[in-house]
């Protein structure tokens, strides 16, 4: 069973070997595995919403990395609104401090299961456990379709925000699935466990606390703009 560690901002120098395994975690599934971007000279894969407003969730054991989650406020600009737009023609683009975009998630080959209890659900059941404990109210974005199974077998209703198309050769769909008790009972349910998979070290500002704060910081950026206009 996974340890997920909470890592932000503000505590990642906790996980500075953590966090570099991590990203050379993720260079290998997203660059050549998947093949959506270049390789990266340093080996670590990056991209432009690995901000201060982003939130992981890494999943480590036997002492490796070997999941993970990235969340970001939809407050802030995320994947959904500066590059997949077009796929929420139903309900728009969400844009809430409550609503959380779950991205960049990878399991290692190693770890890989068909089965409901393997690797995948364990880092399901963080992501729902902490969105929960944070006071979310939905979680999501872009994803293969063939992820909307899975949140069905979880018991979770998941929401989507338009309909699905092609993309690089994958069927990609955002949806954003509710976050409540009784999704976090059921995939606890799922796993066989009654306790968190959360560890949280250091300091550990509430996620929505630190959107709001951030907005408040560009609101007030955004007039001292104007008043020099």
């Amino acid at each position: 069973m996974i340890s997920a560690h909470v890592v932000n901002a503000l505590n990642k120098h906790l996980y500075e070997n953590e966090f570099d395994e991590f990203l050379r975690r993720r260079h290998d599934f997203f660059v050549h595995q998947k093949q959506w971007r270049p390789p990266s000279p340093d080996g670590r894969e990056l991209d432009q919403f690995d901000t201060d407003a982003a939130t992981y969730l890494i999943g480590i054991e036997d002492d490796r990395v070997v999941t993970s989650a990235r969340l970001i406020p939809t407050s802030e600009p995320h994947m959904v609104s500066e590059v997949f737009p077009h796929l929420c023609e139903k309900s728009g683009v969400p844009r809430r401090p409550n609503w959380a975009e779950l991205t960049r998630t990878f399991v290692v080959p190693d770890k890989r299961s068909s089965g409901l209890r393997g690797t995948l659900t364990q880092l399901c059941c963080a992501v729902m456990e902490y969105a929960f404990d944070e006071g979310l109210s939905a979680v999501g974005g872009v994803q293969e379709t063939y992820f909307m199974p899975h949140h069905g077998a979880l018991k979770w209703r998941a929401e989507p925000m338009g309909m699905a198309r092609e993309v690089n050769g994958e069927w990609d769909i955002v949806a954003y699935i509710d976050v409540n008790e009784a999704a976090l009972a059921s995939v606890r349910k799922m796993l066989g466990i009654d306790r968190s998979l959360l560890v949280r070290r250091g300091t550990q500002l509430p996620f929505m606390e630190r959107a709001e704060k951030r907005m408040n910081s560009d609101a007030r950026s955004g007039w001292a703009l104007c008043r020099h206009l």
